[in-house]
């Protein structure tokens, strides 16, 4: 089961842009984007946008045949729904912090495009946009993503200790 979506009038403008409906494709902000498993149907969207790279966060690497030879950067980071943690989380900000230095665009994804990448855009959300961890959340589950009800796991992940711990690790000297 899903959590229900805002009705268009209600849903705040600031939230992920729609690019297409048939992929669960939307704009996070200039540089982020949100999709399901990239399909061929995808890829003249993501040449369009000028993304660059891509974070797969599927335990399966299904990129390689669809991006191969599309001068696009894959960078696999397996998560599985039910076990994901703060670590992994981190390791995705990690990666949004590089491309962000270097000006690229990202893609992140994973199966249904709703709830491994529905909380890693609530991260970078906190985390890159300083929005409350409620306005996150709230967009995670209800900004017509499809998230799945199912993984209350998720929402624990994002306790002040932990928001905290991963802003801390984002600006260690080593990250830097």
């Amino acid at each position: 089961m899903t959590a229900p979506a805002l009705p268009d009038h209600q849903r705040p403008e600031h939230w992920g842009n729609q690019l297409s409906a048939a992929h669960n494709f939307y704009r996070v902000s200039s540089w982020v984007y949100r999709s399901e498993q990239p399909s061929s149907g995808l890829l003249p969207l993501l040449k369009q946008k000028n993304i660059k790279t891509v974070i797969n966060l599927r335990t399966h690497d299904r990129n390689s045949s669809i991006l191969e030879g599309e001068n696009i950067q894959v960078i696999h980071l397996p998560i599985r729904t039910w076990a994901m943690n703060r670590e992994q989380l981190l390791g995705i900000m990690q990666y949004l912090k590089q491309a962000q230095h270097s000006g690229q665009k990202v893609l992140i994804h994973c199966y249904h495009g709703s709830d491994r990448t529905g909380a890693s855009i609530a991260m970078y959300r906190i985390v890159f946009e300083n929005w409350s961890t409620e306005q996150a959340l709230l967009e995670m589950k209800h900004g017509g993503y499809g998230y799945h009800v199912i993984w209350k796991n998720i929402e624990r992940l994002f306790s002040t200790e932990n928001i905290q711990w991963t802003q801390q690790q984002l600006q260690s000297p080593e990250q830097k």
